[in-house]
């Protein structure tokens, strides 16, 4: 396989990075104008002194960075929402310095959150959620929030709205990583339920935009109770939808879902795709980074699929408008409600 060979100086980090071919499918999200990725990355520290960090050398660091970042690229990444990576304000750069240097153009940057935090006396290191974006195509809107004042789970459940640079529409992106299963069935339970709680109620008080796509490790699969919990608040498993036999994570060789895509209904309709990338459960030891796949959702922003408006990208961009209260659409001057009727 043939590889391009680049350094990366970061820190006191020198990052020895390549591109490489993805091994396995490139999961197909449709004609999507904006690709999402959601990634549990595993512990991803860069404190190789940690007691929970993935890599126990320099090397380990650099190889780990280098997969993550040719995944992300392989699936045309314009926003990446991910979790498991160490709670400071630089762990994210080493990860778009690699992006950035196998693209070849300074296109990717990433939030900073004003999250730190020191290993434990356990020598634990602190983790959170985080986003990596490209500039060129989305421009992030309003605070970087959580549905927590302060805590660990703060860090864990993020919320961030984007606009989308050529239309101008925006949708609300929540990155989640809710608390961990154990060997006891219920233990974690009621934690789960509460951060699947307070996130459907700072979710219900956002104003900023109606479209919310729901990502993360939310550590419960398809009918347990966070999920449908969030099923009855009308968000709907994208996975599932666009393919009943997905699955993001193996145990004990058991396939099922804990990386979910869950989308209220009106950013549901602007969904073309979503599909897991099996990097990790499926492309071997020389490309895993992670126990965990990707998640990739596909967006056309603005375009609603629903019965009265079909295709009507196609005429001229559309956009979402708020008049007294009630969302309609706008297409070259004329207004829909959004079950396609005109408004004279």
């Amino acid at each position: 396989m043939k590889r391009t060979l680049f350094t990366v100086l970061l820190g006191t980090w020198s990052l020895c990075t390549f591109a490489w071919n993805s091994p396995v499918t490139i999961p197909d999200v449709g004609n999507a104008r904006l690709h999402i990725v959601g990634q549990n990355a595993a512990n991803y520290v860069s404190n190789l002194e940690a007691s929970n960090s993935s890599c126990a050398t320099e090397a380990e660091f650099e190889s780990k960075t280098n997969k993550i970042a040719n995944a992300f690229l392989a699936l045309q990444a314009d926003i990446v929402a991910i979790c498991e990576v160490e709670r400071n304000d630089d762990i994210l750069g080493y990860i778009v310095n690699a992006m950035n240097t196998i693209y070849g153009e300074n296109v990717y940057t990433y939030i900073t959150d004003r999250l730190y935090a020191h290993a434990s006396s356990g020598n634990y290191q602190s983790l959170k959620s985080g986003y990596i974006y490209r500039s060129d195509k989305v421009t992030p809107q309003g605070s970087n929030t959580s549905p927590y004042r302060s805590g660990e789970y703060c860090a864990r459940l993020r919320i961030q709205a984007f606009k989308e640079n050529s239309t101008n529409e925006v949708f609300v992106l929540s990155m989640n990583h809710f608390k961990a299963k154990d060997s006891s069935a219920d233990a974690g339970e009621g934690t789960r339920m509460e951060n699947v709680s307070n996130l459907i109620y700072a979710l219900g008080n956002i104003k900023s935009d109606p479209d919310i796509l729901i990502m993360g490790d939310l550590n419960a699969y398809m009918g347990e109770a966070p999920i449908e919990a969030l099923e009855e608040e009308g968000y709907e498993e994208q996975l599932v939808r666009f393919d009943s036999k997905a699955y993001t994570y193996i145990y004990r060789g058991q396939k099922g879902i804990l990386d979910h895509a869950m989308a209220n209904a009106s950013m549901a309709g602007q969904i073309t795709g979503a599909r897991a990338y099996h990097i990790n459960t499926a492309g071997g030891n020389y490309y895993k980074y992670s126990d965990h796949d990707a998640v990739l959702v596909g967006l056309n922003l603005g375009k609603q699929q629903r019965e009265g408006l079909d295709d009507v990208s196609t005429t001229a961009p559309a956009r979402k408008v708020l008049r007294n209260g009630q969302l309609y659409i706008e297409i070259d001057g004329q207004t829909f409600t959004i079950t396609g009727i005109r408004i004279r």
